[in-house]
């Protein structure tokens, strides 16, 4: 049998490895429940043929104990496992929406990159949990 879900290869392979590594630490001494690795606006498997790609932006959206917190990657995101920065932190869900496999924070939307839309799921699915 088959697994629908995507590997850590396909979901970016050493970078990722360093992400799962550097997101819990940098955002200690909160847990880290899950996250992913978002871009602003369009995501998915058309970043994998687009020769913008590096230029482009990338977030890791995460689900903590503290609620949903976004860092912003510094560029070029594809070849890099490094944060720049943290931009939100939210303890309420009142800004914060799933919709068509996107999310939207404060007026912003984030798309999952391919292979990580799972893992959007999730994030979303323990950040609602949280507040119920």
């Amino acid at each position: 049998m088959v697994s629908s879900a995507a590997s850590d290869w396909q979901k970016g392979g050493f970078r990722y490895a360093k992400l799962k590594g550097i997101v819990p630490a940098y955002l200690a001494p909160a847990e880290v429940l899950a996250f992913f690795v978002a871009v602003k606006g369009a995501g998915g498997q058309l970043r994998l043929v687009s020769p913008f790609t590096p230029l482009q932006r990338e977030y890791v959206l995460a689900a903590t104990t503290n609620g949903l917190t976004i860092l912003r990657l510094r560029r070029p995101g594809v070849f890099r496992a490094s944060i720049r920065d943290s931009i939100y932190e939210s303890r309420e869900p009142a800004d914060v929406r799933w919709t068509d496999g996107r999310v939207s924070v404060g007026g912003e939307t984030y798309a999952p990159i391919a292979f990580h839309s799972e893992d959007a799921e999730q994030v979303m699915s323990i950040f609602k949990a949280q507040f119920k």
